[in-house]
């Protein structure tokens, strides 16, 4: 099962960079950028930024996709999947970087806050978080990788919930 989780940040996006790319978590094949260098990531990221007159506020993106440690994904395939998965915000410059230094295999995306093709900032609303995380567990069922399921919103709450609900009122009665 891949989770799926997204981070923001205002400081600088070559801190964000520097940490993906640390050669004790990673290694360089499994380092790659969509629509950008990944060594010259951090002035690419501030060139588009600069362009558009979007310096301020949020800089960066950091999507982290991790892997359950039961499935049977390599490194190279789970790199496959985070270069997929920045494929899925198509006017965003980002870097790919898959970390092997845990139990469990996951990947660092670290993607521009501002589109490269007209200069908007990039937000994301809870249905479409929903969205990429539906995507990321249509990539996981096509390689035979197991799911996650979405979390409760108001109107949904997920099967594990419904059960745990229902065994507490037994319980209660």
């Amino acid at each position: 099962m891949a989770v799926c989780k997204f981070l923001s940040s205002k400081a600088a996006v070559k801190g964000a960079l520097e940490y993906i790319t640390q050669k004790e978590k990673t290694e360089a094949k499994l380092i790659g950028g969509k629509d950008c260098v990944p060594e010259n990531a951090a002035k690419e990221f501030d060139a588009v930024k600069r362009m558009f007159g979007k310096s301020n506020g949020r800089q960066y993106y950091h999507i982290i996709q991790s892997f359950s440690p039961n499935d049977p994904v390599d490194f190279e395939t789970a790199h496959q999947l985070g270069i997929q998965l920045a494929g899925y915000f198509p006017e965003y410059q980002c870097v790919v970087a898959t970390h092997k230094d845990r139990k469990h295999i996951h990947n660092h995306i670290v993607m521009n806050s501002v589109s490269f093709q007209n200069g908007r900032m990039f937000h994301q609303t809870a249905a479409e978080l929903e969205q990429v995380k539906e995507y990321v567990n249509r990539l996981c069922i096509e390689h035979g990788f197991s799911t996650t399921e979405a979390k409760a919103s108001r109107r949904k709450w997920p099967e594990w919930k419904k059960k745990l609900r229902r065994l507490a009122l037994y319980a209660m009665f």
